[in-house]
């Protein structure tokens, strides 16, 4: 399983961009999990007073939920990359928002440059999202619209992605 990570502050482009890549890699054949970050402070998929909310509250380190429709897992605490891959099994899984994951090579959405500035670091591979319409390329990093030229961003993808196992092996 190969793995990397989207991130960019709200309204970048990032969700646009995950959604046509997912499609792209299914197109050409690959299995595709992701995993979403939510940056709200205090936020919970669980509701207060629900029985699953009064299992957690008795103690249980994780409950699932089930309906006719899904099934979620919930565990009792935030957990980074590396702890949340040995849950997936696909040829790809990719991560939206895991912005302090310094191992993990990713796509750096932004709006503009002082956002690119501020979120820019080794790990950034390609840029995309809102940017891409008006600049080309960041420090020698390509800028790629990820919305009209999505084979493209998808084929640095193949090469620039890891293996899971190496971020399970720091």
């Amino acid at each position: 399983m190969k793995i990397f990570a989207i991130i960019g502050y709200t309204n970048s482009g990032k969700t646009k961009t995950v959604v046509e890549i997912i499609k792209e890699l299914i197109r050409r054949g690959k299995t595709v999990n992701t995993v979403k970050a939510i940056h709200i402070e205090g936020f919970s998929v669980d509701t207060e007073g629900k029985d699953s909310w009064r299992h957690q509250q008795a103690g249980a380190k994780v409950t699932a939920i089930r309906s006719d429709v899904e099934t979620a897992l919930l565990f009792q605490k935030s957990m980074s990359a590396k702890e949340l891959i040995p849950f997936f099994n696909a040829d790809y899984l990719i991560f939206e928002g895991f912005t302090k994951e310094k191992d993990v090579p990713k796509i750096l959405c932004s709006t503009s440059l002082e956002d690119i500035d501020e979120r820019f670091n080794q790990t950034v591979f390609a840029i995309s999202g809102v940017i891409s319409k008006t600049l080309k390329e960041f420090k020698n990093v390509k800028v790629i619209n990820g919305l009209t030229s999505t084979k493209e961003l998808v084929d640095l993808i193949e090469k620039r992605s890891i293996k899971a196992q190496k971020l399970l092996d720091l």
